[in-house]
């Protein structure tokens, strides 16, 4: 299956060519129409009542997106709920828990210790326990029951949706838009032709686009002229991806920077974008970086494991560097020290206090 995404996503982004990737490129095409008529639909039965929405008697903040794959939501919301922390606020996320192997609705973090393996939990959903100590987490498709879980078991005045901008049964006082500046428009079509979830012009719905990995961008104007056009009363706010801590793997120690400046590394990654790690690991000076790429969320085997360590001693790795995402799955590397690379969503200039300014103004908040 992974070999056949990859294969898909090569025709999609035009990185192959010939007779059958165009035939192909056309058919996806006519789906995309079909996929863009399917969301308008949606958007406009739930619009008008057709389809009944439900609120919670708490406040939701949705944080989402409308290209696939790593926009920075999960990153996102950590950093929200960071902010949010600071007030007498009682905070707890909710996330489908994409891949998950639980059924129905179960709770990853208690407010007390992390109950369910990443297996179960699912990659974004553990992540967020790991990293929001003290913070409630909750799985399952329907969002409005573990909004009422949340605020059974631990009287929840704020919800926040991880991966909620499609999630038209459950009404929102605050929908965040997470939006990737190396890659921004998903191609400008929908699935299967283009990267987008639905069309751009829901932008317009969102109550704020927070653009991520903006040092990595080479275009940014060109970002904030097309969403002048797309949505120009919404705020933007800008933010990178910055390196929090490294953690060896063996020891689960944090260790210094400057201990690995300059040596050979092999970066590992199973997430939507690859390429955008990598950069982030140049803060180290590496002498050689060797990418390893797999599917996005993708369950590695013993195989893989051994491909991994192959590879490090052929390319003569000093230093695996894998993301917090993949740590769980990869801990039975031996051949090469492996470290965790973890990362924050920082938000540049004043964007922590407008954000969590604008969030207390849509919510009727008093805590700013």
């Amino acid at each position: 299956m992974g070999k056949i995404i990859q294969y898909l996503d090569s025709i999609i982004s035009g990185e192959r060519k010939g007779v059958l990737p165009s035939i192909l490129k056309g058919e996806m095409l006519e789906l995309s129409f079909f996929a863009l008529a399917s969301t308008r639909l949606r958007r406009w039965m739930y619009s008008y009542g057709l389809i009944n929405s439900e609120r919670l008697p708490c406040k939701v903040i949705s944080v989402g997106n409308v290209v696939v794959g790593g926009s920075g939501k999960t990153p996102a919301v950590i950093t929200i709920t960071k902010l949010l922390r600071h007030t007498d606020l009682k905070i707890a996320i909710a996330s489908r828990g994409y891949k998950s192997r639980s059924k129905g609705i179960a709770i990853v973090f208690d407010d007390k210790s992390i109950l369910l393996d990443p297996d179960k939990a699912g990659d974004e959903p553990y992540l967020l326990a790991h990293n929001l100590t003290g913070i409630p987490v909750i799985i399952g498709k329907d969002r409005y029951k573990s909004g009422l879980i949340a605020i059974d078991k631990w009287g929840t005045d704020v919800l926040v949706l991880d991966d909620g901008f499609q999630y038209l049964k459950l009404k929102r006082d605050v929908d965040i838009i997470t939006m990737d500046s190396t890659k921004p428009f998903g191609l400008d079509h929908l699935l299967p032709r283009g990267y987008l979830r639905e069309s751009l012009s829901t932008l317009k719905k969102a109550d704020a686009i927070i653009l991520t990995k903006v040092d990595q961008c080479d275009n940014l104007d060109y970002i904030y002229e097309r969403l002048d056009k797309i949505s120009p009363k919404v705020p933007i706010f800008e933010s990178i991806h910055a390196p929090s801590s490294l953690i060896q793997m063996d020891t689960s120690e944090n260790v210094r920077y400057d201990k690995f400046k300059g040596c050979n590394i092999l970066a590992v990654s199973g997430i939507a974008n690859p390429k955008s790690f990598a950069k982030t690991l140049n803060f180290l000076n590496p002498s050689r970086l060797e990418i390893m790429a797999f599917p996005d969320h993708h369950n590695y085997s013993q195989k893989d494991i051994k491909n991994i360590e192959q590879s490090a001693i052929k390319t003569k790795a000093d230093i695996i560097i894998i993301t917090e995402k993949d740590a769980p799955k990869l801990a039975k590397i031996k051949a090469v020290p492996v470290l965790t690379l973890a990362i924050e969503l920082k938000l540049l200039g004043s964007a922590d206090a407008d954000l969590l300014r604008l969030i207390g103004e849509k919510c009727d908040l008093t805590y700013v």
